[in-house]
Formats: structure tokens, sequence, C-alpha cells
């Protein structure tokens, strides 16, 4: 019996969907961008950038995250068909997101010349790990 139920249980992506994963590459998308945008909101109020060099460099990193989903879309349409099958196959744990968004951001990094996209390309898909474990958890059970 054990056995017969395994084989009905759905796989990942089909629990989740493909309504359920650009959900979670909207997330992902525009979560940064949220929360820099309080980051600075914040910052603009206490008058931050006045203090010093360490203000200054939040200051700035604030608004480069701010700025990201403008240079950051093409690592989630190139990362995206990449998730649906890892799922498929129940292998998009936090390791496997953290490795493609490592390996996306890489490769954009080459096309680019723009070392900081390997950094954000693995957040990026971490964020989105996690938007998707939230919003359909018995797609990673």
């Amino acid at each position: 019996i054990e056995r017969a139920c395994r084989k009905l249980r759905l796989s990942g992506y089909a629990e989740l969907r493909f309504k359920g994963l650009l959900r979670g590459l909207a997330w992902a998308w525009l979560l940064p961008s949220v929360l820099a945008g309080v980051a600075l909101l914040v910052q603009n109020l206490l008058q931050t950038q006045t203090m010093g060099d360490g203000a200054l460099i939040l200051w700035t990193l604030s608004y480069l995250v701010l700025i990201s989903p403008a240079l950051s879309w093409l690592s989630l349409v190139l990362a995206a068909p990449l998730v649906a099958a890892l799922m498929e196959r129940g292998w998009f744990g936090w390791i496997p997101a953290l490795t493609l968004g490592m390996v996306v951001g890489g490769l954009l990094a080459y096309l680019t010349g723009v070392d900081l996209a390997i950094s954000f390309g693995a957040a990026q898909l971490l964020i989105l790990r996690g938007a998707l474990g939230r919003a359909c958890p018995q797609a990673f059970a």
C-alpha cells in the first residue's frame, strides 16, 4: 500500500504548477526592491548619508538592490526551466537552489562582465526557494 501511495504522489512541480512557479518568480524578482525601498526610507529619515563611510556604503548598497529587478530578470528567465526540472525530480532543495543561483549568476557575470551577478543570482534563487516553499510546502515534502 505504501508503495502505491508513493507512486500516486505528485512530483514537486506538478503540485506547484506553472502559476505557482510564476508567483514565486515574481516574489524573487520584486522582494529585494521592496526591502531596499524600506531600508532607503529609514536611511533617509535618519539622514544616514552624512554619518560617514559605512553609512554611505549601506546607502549605496540599498540603491543597488533597489534597482536590481531591472538587471536581474534575465537570471530568473534562465533559471525558471531548470527550477521546474529540478522540482519535477524532487531535487530543488536549499543547496541545489544556492548552486543553481551561483551557476546562473556566473553565466551572467561572464556575459555582462559584472562579478556581482554571482552573489545576486545565489541570493535570488534562495529567495525563490523560500517563496515556493511557503506557497506550496507539499511540493517539497
